[in-house]
Order: structure tokens, then C-alpha cells, then sequence
């Protein structure tokens, strides 16, 4: 599985939903395609971390005090990430959720 906040890097990923793809482009960022057939486009922010343009509005992210991201999502909620025990990342959602994410053999991550 490959959460929308991770795909970066030119990484191709397939999960139940179907075939996401994602490439460079020219503002130091990636131009993603999921597999609804909606794009987004990131690029670098002042803060360290990446602003990302979907349909839906921006997300904005930056590092925080945990090795993590903070992400500001369009709706205005947090999402809070840190390193896991197992070389992954662990994402609280804005309603306590932990999704916890591990690293594949395939170099992607697996999150449950």
C-alpha cells in the first residue's frame, strides 16, 4: 500500500486501489497520477518541507521535533509523522488513528 503523503521519487506503486505513478518535475518536486485518474503536484516550501496541489487543495508539510513530518491538510486537520521501530513511519490522523507503515522488500512500505 502506498499512502497518498508518500509517494515521491519516481516511485510507481500498486495497492488495491489500482497503478499510482510518480515523476520529478521542474519545481524540485513530483507530479503524481492515482489511479481515480486525479494528479497532484508538489514542490518544495520555506518551512523544510513540501506543498502539495491536489483537486482537493493544498497540503502542506514540515519537519518536526520527531524525525517526522507535520502535514496540514486542505481541511485545516493535522496528520503527525515519526520513524518507527521498524525503519518505517507511524502517522497519527486527526481523529488518534495510528497508521503504522514498514519498509518492503520491494522499496516501497507496507502501512496497515
Amino acid at each position: 500500500m502506498c499512502p497518498a503523503l508518500s509517494l515521491k521519487c519516481g516511485q510507481d506503486c500498486t495497492s488495491a486501489e489500482g497503478h499510482s505513478s510518480s515523476t520529478p518535475n521542474i519545481f524540485g518536486g513530483f507530479d503524481t497520477s492515482f489511479p481515480d485518474g486525479s494528479h497532484s503536484s508538489s514542490h518544495p516550501n520555506i518551512f523544510g518541507g513540501e506543498d502539495t496541489t491536489t483537486s482537493q487543495g493544498t497540503i502542506e508539510s514540515k519537519p518536526n521535533i520527531f524525525g517526522g513530518q507535520d502535514y496540514r491538510l486542505p481541511s485545516g486537520e493535522r496528520i503527525e509523522s515519526h520513524p518507527n521501530i521498524f525503519g518505517g513511519q507511524d502517522l497519527r490522523q486527526p481523529n488518534g488513528h495510528v497508521v503504522e507503515c514498514r519498509p518492503n522488500i520491494f522499496g516501497g512500505e507496507d502501512c496497515r
